[in-house]
């Protein structure tokens, strides 16, 4: 039996062609760390001003993890530190202590309690001289 030669090129180019589309297939990159290191990078950048986990600008952070793909090397941990965050996020701030020294037991147990705000010194008892 004879074959074409056109007939054994075109079973050539198959094998050839399955084997490219398998290696752009194999070599997708992962963007995983890319977007940990932003999340990561801003979570720095929040801590460091003392940001509340409760403020919109976290919301950032959480979108940055929430675009970790599942087939990433990094999304495994990309979902521990958000679950972490959305946690911090929904559980409340402990009191603020207000402590007075030769004050038995430090004084008042909260600002909260009292309606203050940390840096107001208006109200407190016994400032006569102005909050200096």
């Amino acid at each position: 039996m004879h074959v074409s030669p056109i007939y054994r090129s075109r079973r050539a180019v198959v094998p050839v062609l399955l084997g490219v589309l398998l290696t752009l297939g194999a070599c997708k990159r992962d963007e995983g760390p890319e977007h940990l290191a932003r999340a990561e990078a801003k979570h720095a950048e929040l801590v460091e001003r003392g940001v509340p986990p409760k403020d919109p600008a976290w919301d950032a952070v959480i979108g940055e993890l929430e675009k970790v793909p599942p087939d990433s090397k990094v999304f495994a941990e990309a979902q521990r530190r958000l679950s972490r965050l959305k946690e911090l996020r929904t559980t409340p701030l402990p009191r603020r202590p207000l402590s007075r020294p030769g004050v038995p037991e430090g004084g008042s147990h909260s600002l909260d309690e009292q309606g203050l705000h940390p840096h107001d010194h208006s109200g407190h008892p016994g400032e006569t001289d102005g909050g200096r």
